[in-house]
């Protein structure tokens, strides 16, 4: 989720509130019947198996699909460049969408080999730099592994890989495409398949094991104590609800720039934004499709359930706030910039919660 500008490539409210809290409290509920009850205090160490069930279902099951779907996408892509049709087309522009849904969620808990091994940059950087792809197109460079691990970040990943699929007016035909072009395709294709599937071994336990980090935290090196670790999870989910309210849409709303849109060829930046707020649900509950584990709101409930009803309450609200904004966004900053902002004030409602209720809560009773 690395922002850049085309100049310099580095990282770069309330106006209706109550309306967005007040469309929440009629919105179909987003959580399992788990939470209708208060549940008894846990026998054995509950914060263990929330180590464990965060670690096992949310972070390394995602890292799984993630590199599942990125296979998947590749493998089609080659398809489609040895045998183009539209049909083959719509199938990698499919593929794009999933694989870039379980990366969005995944960027709640981005901490671990995705940041240490500069996976997220790598694979997520914006805006796309055209002046600079252009050349590369340009150019009589072989594609081979070692020149796209050496382009700068804003040149491979998800949204190079998109801007090739969907054209920059989203209209983009097989047969538009040059030799070039599916040449470039392919080779960016399988550079992301490479990096994700780096990601999950950094977690699995045959590969770099990172997993055991968490797994034993209060006498791993990573987290020396439970506290460390369980404050790392909760920063993770702060941090990406900094990231979409107050930089992937507040930036561009204030500066009126579409240019400065994550996904803009797909049309997919507000599915973008939920699958981020999606993420801090799933990291919340650990849970992750029918893999339903013990959760930070487990430990939550025992102690304080006014405090977890206002984190998913708060969750609500950003969602059913993301979904008011029906055009697209880069248009919806001018069409829509009242729905826009809401969405800017529930998330960092929702932000504030998490760092002013449940940052605290967890320092005080996690040690």
């Amino acid at each position: 989720m690395k922002k850049t500008t085309l100049m310099s490539n580095k990282r770069n409210k309330n106006l209706a509130k109550m309306a967005v809290l007040m469309a929440a409290s009629l919105s179909v509920t987003l959580w399992s019947c788990k939470d209708e009850q208060v549940l008894p205090p846990e026998s054995g160490d509950l914060q263990t198996k929330v180590l464990n069930d965060y670690s096992q279902i949310v972070c390394l099951k995602t890292y799984e699909t993630l590199a599942g779907k990125t296979t998947q996408l590749h493998l089609d892509i080659q398809a489609f460049v040895n045998t183009p049709s539209d049909n083959l087309l719509n199938t990698c522009r499919s593929d794009w969408k999933n694989a870039r849904e379980v990366w969005e969620n995944s960027e709640a808990w981005l901490f671990g080999p995705v940041a240490t091994n500069e996976i997220d940059p790598r694979i997520d950087t914006w805006p796309v730099d055209f002046v600079r792809l252009d050349s590369v197109l340009n150019s009589n460079s072989v594609f081979s592994n070692a020149y796209i691990n050496s382009l700068e970040e804003s040149l491979k990943g998800f949204h190079p890989i998109e801007y090739l699929l969907f054209g920059l007016n989203s209209n983009k035909k097989a047969s538009d495409f040059t030799q070039r072009e599916k040449e470039y395709l392919l080779a960016l294709s399988e550079n992301l398949k490479d990096l994700t599937t780096e990601l999950r071994t950094a977690w699995d336990p045959q590969g770099g094991n990172y997993i055991h980090e968490l797994l034993n935290a209060g006498s791993s090196t990573g987290f020396p104590t439970k506290k460390s670790a369980y404050e790392e999870m909760v920063n993770a989910m702060i941090g990406i609800c900094d990231e979409v309210g107050n930089g992937k849409i507040g930036e561009v709303l204030t500066n009126l720039d579409s240019m400065g849109e994550e996904s803009p060829f797909a049309k997919n930046s507000i599915t973008d934004f939920r699958n981020n707020i999606l993420g801090v649900k799933y990291a919340y509950l650990s849970i992750i499709g029918n893999s339903d584990g013990k959760g930070i709101e487990d430990i939550v409930r025992e102690k304080n359930l006014s405090l977890d009803g206002k984190i998913k309450q708060k969750i609500d609200a950003a969602i059913v706030a993301l979904n008011n904004i029906t055009d697209p966004f880069g248009r919806a900053i001018h069409t829509q910039p009242i729905q826009v902002q809401n969405a800017v004030d529930a998330i960092n409602v929702l932000k504030n919660e998490l760092e002013d209720g449940l940052l605290p809560f967890i320092q005080l009773n996690i040690k």
